[in-house]
């Protein structure tokens, strides 16, 4: 009963979102308050490489803790550069930033809330006249009190100061040499099966298969996968890693915790076999792309299950058992062979290739 309760009280909170007019909880990095920190250097440019650009997560309001849609007042890049050209004015040297994602969530306990910001972005120096990217940063910063929804613009100031203290004490051995490419076009709109060995920053270049870096180690820590430096630390903030045989995507965004984990492709979407979410995670998540298999995924209590990224949009769908029979019911073989199987991780992925080779034309 107490599933139904919640699965009711959680189909309240966001069928807003089913709303011709999508309303936005609107943030401001503007503050008049703001101060230089102190750091020699200026940013010149911010470029938007996010995969997903419609909103930058939710907040929750009300009595019922109703998700509702964030965005900032002004075009990211306006805001960023606004906010960091208070805290970094002009200097000598001069770098440029692409955002690769940033987003905002809510959880909720008895009596308060914690709220999360995340960023990850690359740096970008010029040499001999030619752009390149130095270093990948990322921070989560939170927060708790019993509402925290009003400061998530403070949020997101610390995870900007944070990152770019972390760039500031990064040695000029560290750096990476990447050659940026501002367009960030896609140059194949098919999925490569297994992307050539590497790390990649953004969606766009494994689609592009082209890695930036090909020397890495990783570990496998009951199936969720590590890149490591070479000083053996883990480094959480990239798309994800190809090692030649099977790719590995970022699931922060859906996960208890941050980790790669193993993906096959099956149509134009990366498969995960088990993936332990988190709960908040996946409420933000539906909210960010949509209600695809988030209802029931929230009905089905903690634990794991089987996972679907689409390549392009990013968006989620939790493969819970009734969220399969939806999909396969206009297949009736297929949805009979699902039926009357085991219902294994490897039987749910034989049938959803079938289902997307006769979808997918």
């Amino acid at each position: 009963m107490k599933k139904v309760v919640t699965l009711f009280l959680f189909v309240c909170a966001v069928s807003g979102f089913s709303q011709t007019e999508i309303k936005y909880h609107k943030i401001s990095l503007e503050n008049k308050n703001d101060t230089p920190i102190g750091l020699n250097f200026s940013i010149s440019k911010v470029y938007d490489g996010r995969q997903f650009k419609e909103n930058i997560g939710t907040v929750q309001k009300g009595a019922f803790n109703k998700k509702v849609l964030a965005n900032f007042e002004k075009p990211l890049e306006e805001e960023i550069l606004n906010y960091l050209s208070v805290i970094l004015p002009s200097a000598n040297k001069k770098i440029d930033i692409r955002i690769n994602d940033l987003y905002i969530s809510e959880y909720t306990k008895a009596f308060s809330e914690t709220g999360f910001a995340t960023i990850v972005l690359d740096v970008i120096e010029q040499k001999e006249g030619v752009d390149h990217i130095v270093g990948t940063y990322s921070y989560t910063a939170e927060g708790n009190g019993m509402d925290v929804t009003n400061k998530h613009d403070d949020r997101l100031k610390e995870a900007l100061v944070q990152i770019m203290t972390q760039y500031k004490n990064t040695s000029q051995e560290k750096k990476t040499q990447i050659v940026f490419d501002p367009n960030q076009i896609i140059l194949n709109r098919n999925l490569v099966e297994t992307p050539k060995k590497g790390i990649y920053l953004t969606y766009a270049d494994v689609l592009n298969n082209k890695p930036f870096a090909e020397d890495f180690n990783f570990s496998n820590k009951k199936e969720q996968y590590y890149i490591l430096d070479a000083s053996g630390k883990d480094k959480s903030n990239y798309f994800g890693f190809s090692d030649g045989v099977n790719f590995y995507i970022n699931v922060s965004k859906y996960a208890s915790s941050k980790f790669y984990a193993k993906t096959a492709v099956v149509g134009n979407k990366y498969f995960i076999e088990d993936i332990a979410y988190d709960q908040n995670s996946v409420v933000a998540a539906g909210a960010m792309f949509g209600l695809i298999g988030v209802l029931v995924a929230s009905s089905a209590g903690n634990g794991g299950v089987p996972m679907l990224i689409d390549c392009y949009s990013g968006q989620p769908i939790f493969l819970s058992n009734s969220e399969i029979k939806t999909m396969l019911k206009p297949q009736p073989e297929l949805y009979k062979e699902y039926k009357d199987g085991k219902k294994t991780n490897q039987e749910i992925k034989n049938i959803l290739e079938k289902y997307y080779k006769l979808t997918l034309k």
